[in-house]
């Protein structure tokens, strides 16, 4: 009886010691963010924060207006500010170099990876949600280049989420 009672004593007291020194997992971070003006909008944007990988996806771009019909190449770009900097963290250009007009309008594109957003430290950026902007830079076919900035709004779709179910394709 003695000696079961040793071997319960160290069994529990292993699984003790095995369960110490380990880190917690990171809960899962699921955000959506969009934004919009009279010329440009935004939609449909995720960001996708789990221990093994970070998912940015840009979303959708819509234009609307006639300055939008004549565009030979553009360029857009997904960024915080922290501090005085523009960290980047997806981008993407196109340009036609025939000169005729290219369509603005569509998928924004996605990044991921293990470091996708940490590497521009998010955390050290202050409060990031309230610093996420979309650029969207133009050129018609007689040369004259716009600029579009929009403020994303971010709002945190799920806390704590199984990683295993966390995939945009």
């Amino acid at each position: 009886m003695i000696k079961a009672k040793i071997w319960i004593f160290i069994a529990v007291f292993l699984m003790i010691l095995s369960g110490c020194g380990k880190e917690e997992a990171k809960p899962l971070k699921v955000y959506s963010f969009s934004g919009e003006n009279d010329q440009i909008a935004v939609s449909n944007g995720v960001i996708i924060l789990s221990d093994t990988e970070e998912t940015f996806s840009g979303g959708q771009l819509k234009t609307t207006g006639a300055e939008f019909i004549d565009i030979t190449s553009y360029f857009t770009k997904f960024y915080i500010i922290s501090g005085t900097e523009k960290e980047t963290i997806l981008s993407f250009g196109l340009e036609d170099q025939t000169g005729n007009a290219v369509q603005v309008s569509g998928e924004l594109g996605k990044i991921s990876g293990e470091s996708t957003l940490s590497r521009i430290k998010l955390d050290d950026a202050g409060n990031w949600k309230n610093n996420l902007y979309f650029e969207l830079v133009t050129r018609n076919k007689e040369g004259k280049e716009r600029v579009y900035q929009l403020q994303m709004h971010v709002s945190e779709v799920t806390k704590g989420a199984s990683p295993e179910n966390a995939s945009i394709d």
